[in-house]
């Protein structure tokens, strides 16, 4: 998740998330929710069939709120995890991750990356050949 600066995100001292999500509809978006120099959270709804490529951030821990929806989670070398609403997912320092919206409906999630550094933060894996 590409870094994010103070004056891209909304940074309100209170956010009605399900207001939010509900306002901005379907579809695979993003919303930039909060930004300073220590962390980044970011709300994202994607549609099923959504997912990422395996990537690691060198210099931050991602975390993972699903709020919505079915989350495919594979973190480390661990087998891929599955998670409804409520579940909270950590992909520390340097961990390859990927993840991917499973079922039918939308997946609504929080992902945070701290710390927020405007540095080349991700790194992609090559595909395996």
């Amino acid at each position: 998740m590409p870094h994010v600066g103070p004056d891209d995100a909304r940074n309100d001292r209170a956010l009605d998330l399900t207001a939010l999500a509900a306002a901005a509809g379907p579809g695979t978006w993003r919303e930039r929710l909060i930004a300073d120099g220590g962390t980044r959270w970011v709300l994202l709804s994607w549609e099923p069939g959504t997912v990422t490529v395996p990537h690691r951030h060198p210099h931050a821990s991602e975390t993972f709120l699903v709020m919505e929806g079915r989350l495919g989670a594979r973190i480390g070398d661990e087998p891929e995890v599955e998670a409804g609403p409520g579940t909270l997912l950590f992909a520390p320092l340097n961990a390859t991750h990927a993840l991917r919206a499973i079922g039918d409906g939308r997946l609504l999630l929080i992902a945070s990356v701290a710390p927020n550094q405007d540095v080349a933060d991700e790194t992609i894996e090559e595909p395996d050949r």
